[in-house]
């Protein structure tokens, strides 16, 4: 399980280069700005500043990283698994085999989603909370475990409603763009390289850019078996 980190906060992985972490920041700072959400959700954004003070400085990053190792958490991340935001699946390498796309709909991300919209509209903040995985499935064949490539995940994420600022009200009503749950819901999509010889049962563990600072966090469960075996619908 992931702990909390700067990493998780602003939806990165610890092999993310300098400007990959300024772009993660410039995306969250802009949706959790005390400006549009009030300051009583100002938590939300101190936590994004201060992981970017961090990350964005080579020598505390170095520091900070150095503290991970030695705790063991750094390790846990995934450096094969990466979140593309919310503008689509950028380009990829030209030795990058695509082996599909999956779109992830699950009870698991719905319920999530429903308590950050609660804490959002309730203006909550815990600073106690463990950050959560949410699991994905991933089918592969025999043969592409074999050979490996690229999947991207297609996943249920939010942010806070630019119309009301995560309240959920305009004035006395329910605010009509979230329909008063102070979330608007998209999709982020997640590139995961899968490794040539995958087996059956690894597991990834992936910071998310639009729940990170909620902690939550992606578990990826890889599957290897035949197409025409029924244990991929199971």
């Amino acid at each position: 399980m992931l702990r909390r980190s700067h990493y998780l906060t602003l939806g990165v992985a610890p092999t993310e280069t300098t400007r990959g972490i300024r772009v993660a920041f410039l995306q969250l700072v802009k949706r959790y700005n005390p400006d549009r959400l009030g300051p009583e959700r100002s938590h939300y954004f101190q936590k994004i500043l201060e992981a970017y003070h961090i990350l964005a400085d080579p020598v505390r990053r170095d520091q900070y990283n150095q503290g991970l190792d030695y705790s063991g958490d750094r390790a846990r991340y995934s450096t094969v698994a990466v979140s593309l935001g919310f503008e689509g699946v950028n380009r990829l390498s030209q030795a990058a085999a695509i082996l599909h796309t999956q779109y992830v709909q699950d009870a698991v991300f719905e319920a999530a989603l429903a308590r950050v919209s609660g804490r959002l509209t309730a203006a909550e903040f815990s600073t106690k909370e463990t950050p959560e995985p949410l699991t994905a499935r991933v089918i592969l064949s025999g043969a592409e475990a074999a050979r490996g490539g690229v999947v991207f995940l297609a996943l249920p994420s939010g942010f806070p409603c630019e119309g009301c600022g995560g309240s959920g009200r305009d004035g006395i009503f329910a605010c009509s763009r979230c329909d008063g749950e102070g979330l608007v819901e998209e999709r982020e999509t997640v590139q995961i390289q899968i490794p040539p010889m995958a087996s059956d049962g690894t597991i990834m563990e992936v910071p998310l850019r639009g729940l990170g600072v909620h902690n939550f966090y992606l578990r990826v469960n890889i599957r290897v078996v035949e197409r025409s075996d029924p244990r991929a619908l199971g």
